[in-house]
Formats: C-alpha cells, sequence, structure tokens
C-alpha cells in the first residue's frame, strides 16, 4: 500500500505493517513521473484527509485513477456529510481504527487482483482478436477473388440457336458456388447444355465443378472433320477421367447435359444423379424427364441412359440444381424449423412458365427469391436455365 508522506500518513503505514500483512510504503514528494511510476506498481492508494479538487488532480491520484488503481481516503468527515468525489473508491474514518482500513484494503486488493488479471486476459484476447481479424481479412479476400474466378468461367453472353433462347438464374449461397452452367453452340444447328452440382459447397466444390466443366467433352475433331458427342456419352467420358484422377478423397458431382438439334428441334438428354429437366407446354402441363445415370466420380463404366423429345413452339425447359427444393418453403413454415425438401418450386416455375421470354420467366423469379430471402434466407447454391423455342 502507498501513503502520501507526513507524520500521520507514516503512523498509519507503520501501524497496518505491524499488525497486517501489508508491503506499504510512503511515496515521498519526488518528481511526477517517479511519482506515477511509484503508484502504478501499487494494489491500492491511501490518502490522508479529505482529497480536495486540487488534490484530485495531483500526480499519484491522477495516475490511480488512470490506472483503475482504488483510492482509500482517511477523513473524519466520512460520512453523511462528505460526499465523496469521482475517483476515489472508500472514504473512512480513521478514528475506527486501522483494522477497519485493513479489513477495506484487503477487500479492495482482492478486488484489484481480479481486475489486474481480467485486464490482461482482455489484453491477451484482443491481441488475439486482432491476429484473427487479419487471418479473416485475408480469407476473405481470396474468397472473394475465388469468386471472381468462378464468374471469369461462367460465359458472358448465352447464345441463341434457330429460335431457342436461353435465360439463367446462378446465385451462390456465398462467396462461391458449387454449381457451374454453360450454354455451347456446337454448331450450325446444335446447341448444348449443361448444369453440374458438386456434392458440398465452398471452395473444394466450386473446384470440382471448374474442373468438371472444363473436361465436359462435347465434340470430338479428327482432321477437317468433327463429331458431336451425345449427352450419355460426354457424361461418360467425364466419369472416366473423374475416376482416373481419383485419390484419397473421393468427389462426387450431378449434373444434366443436354443437346438440341435446331434443325427439327429434337432434344436429347442425359442425367448423372442430377434431378430430371421440367418440360411446360404452352398449355401449362408440367412433364418432368427422367432418366437413368448415377453420381459422377463413383462406378466405373458408368452407363448414362439418354431420352430424347420432340420440342413444342412455345415450349418451356428447366434445368436446375436441388438447392430449388429448400428455396420456398412450405407455407406457413417457422423460419427457425429445419428447411425440407418440397416440391413448391415447381409451381412458381409453372407460374411464370407462360411468359414469352426466357429472361422474363427468369426475372420473376428472382423477385420471388427476394421476396423469401426477407425471411428465409438462402442455404444452398441456385442455378437454373429457362430454355424456349420462342
Amino acid at each position: 500500500m502507498t501513503v502520501q508522506p507526513g507524520d500521520t500518513h507514516e503512523t498509519v503505514a507503520r501501524v497496518l505493517c505491524s499488525k497486517f500483512d501489508f508491503d506499504t510504503h510512503v511515496i515521498a514528494r519526488q518528481d511526477p513521473v517517479t511519482t506515477a511510476m511509484a503508484v502504478r506498481n501499487c494494489q491500492a492508494l491511501v490518502v490522508v484527509g479529505a482529497p480536495t479538487a486540487q488534490d484530485m488532480s495531483s500526480p499519484a491520484i491522477e495516475e490511480a485513477v488512470a490506472a483503475m488503481i482504488p483510492i482509500v481516503a482517511l477523513c473524519s468527515d466520512a460520512g453523511a456529510h462528505y460526499e465523496i468525489p469521482p475517483g476515489i473508491s472508500y472514504a473512512l474514518d480513521p478514528a475506527l481504527g486501522p483494522e477497519h482500513l485493513a479489513t477495506a484494503l484487503r477487500a479492495l486488493v482482492g478486488r484489484q487482483l481480479e481486475i489486474q488479471r481480467l485486464q490482461s486476459d482482455a489484453l491477451n484476447a484482443l491481441h488475439f482478436s486482432g491476429g484473427l481479424r487479419s487471418e479473416i481479412d485475408n480469407i476473405q479476400e481470396e474468397l472473394q477473388l475465388a469468386a471472381s474466378v468462378q464468374r471469369e468461367f461462367l460465359p458472358r453472353q448465352l447464345p441463341t440457336l434457330g429460335g431457342i433462347a436461353v435465360a439463367v438464374l446462378w446465385r451462390p449461397a456465398a462467396y462461391v458456388s458449387g454449381d457451374i452452367y454453360n450454354v455451347l453452340r456446337l454448331d450450325e444447328h446444335h446447341l448444348g447444355l449443361f448444369v453440374i452440382d458438386a456434392v458440398g459447397h465452398g471452395v473444394p466444390a466450386a473446384l470440382l465443378t471448374l474442373v468438371i466443366s472444363r473436361g465436359l467433352l462435347t465434340k470430338e475433331i479428327s482432321g477437317n472433320a468433327y463429331r458431336i458427342l451425345s449427352p450419355g456419352e460426354a457424361l461418360a467420358r467425364v466419369n472416366d477421367e473423374m475416376l482416373s484422377r481419383a485419390g484419397r478423397t473421393t468427389r462426387f458431382a450431378t449434373a444434366i447435359y443436354a443437346v438440341i438439334d435446331t434443325r427439327n428441334h429434337r432434344l436429347t438428354v442425359a442425367t448423372a444423379g442430377h434431378l430430371p429437366m421440367l418440360r411446360m407446354t404452352r398449355g401449362g402441363r408440367c412433364q418432368a424427364i427422367p432418366t437413368q445415370g448415377g453420381l459422377l466420380g463413383v462406378f466405373e463404366d458408368e452407363v448414362f441412359v439418354e431420352e430424347s423429345i420432340d420440342l413444342d413452339l412455345g415450349d418451356r425447359l428447366f434445368f436446375y440444381t436441388d438447392g430449388f427444393e429448400q428455396a420456398f418453403p412450405e407455407m406457413g413454415q417457422d423460419p427457425a424449423a429445419p428447411r425440407l425438401p418440397n416440391r413448391r418450386f415447381i409451381d412458381v416455375f409453372n407460374e411464370f412458365s407462360a411468359l414469352e421470354n426466357p429472361s422474363d420467366v427468369i426475372e420473376q423469379i428472382e423477385l420471388r427469391l427476394d421476396e423469401e430471402r426477407d425471411l428465409f434466407p438462402q442455404i444452398d447454391d441456385l442455378t437454373l436455365l429457362c430454355v424456349s423455342w420462342t
């Protein structure tokens, strides 16, 4: 403990040292820096007499207040007549004896030790959080860069061929998406469309979609001639390539690939564990086009069965990922409840399928998603291709 100099102060210090286990010394009148350093090493400061406004600005008391060190004032008016100024922790009448002062000091010192421990923990936590914040900032910067790179692999403009128009909705749930798509003009008469959904989320899923999309062979060129691969054959080659490069960690993906011959408007489609394409006619009839085929990267020599249909003028085709099964929750569902897969998205697709342009269909579905997002945040990547023979 420290007390300010003077016979009374020294007497108090001697009494406390002789009767109780305190390390007590008197602060001599020294320069402000020396006084501040002496107070900084204390657990409590005792001043004799009622401190005045001038006393409160003394180097010892200012340092104690700044360092959050408790200050005890010994003054005979320490009762109802003495208003304790800000910065003084406790006021005690010295007539009560040193035992009362010792009790108060023991309590304040015990509190001060706990405060110092908490301050040390807070400083360590602040230092740790600073390093953690820096790491988080670096991760966010890398994720933003990854998102930018992934977007560069998406088509800048979707081709239109033989009256077939396409519009797309692509919404990652986070920075990067485990979904990817493409619309390819294979030659003067054929249009290729695919959607890939990697199992999982984040950067690993995004990298897998890029690898698969780059590895999807759509044409086989020999000299001056070429052959357009059928959807089933194209998926089989991707599957074989993934299995040949499989490491300790197995990665899976679903995919749907379709080729449209614009001369006769015949569509051939194959899927790899993916949701079936939806066909909606002008009459409002909704038809799922199911095909058989396992996940990409799982089974060797997997056969991806193809299905062919003849399109009618005004048909709407929807290629989509499984995120839509949870994008539109059931009516009246609690936002905090787990969101189970449902078929409500088909009603939403059908509601806007009569619009003439695929871009208008996509625009209306995006608006509906925005309305749902106010209560139900997006939990999965969303990709939707709307194709129409206008």
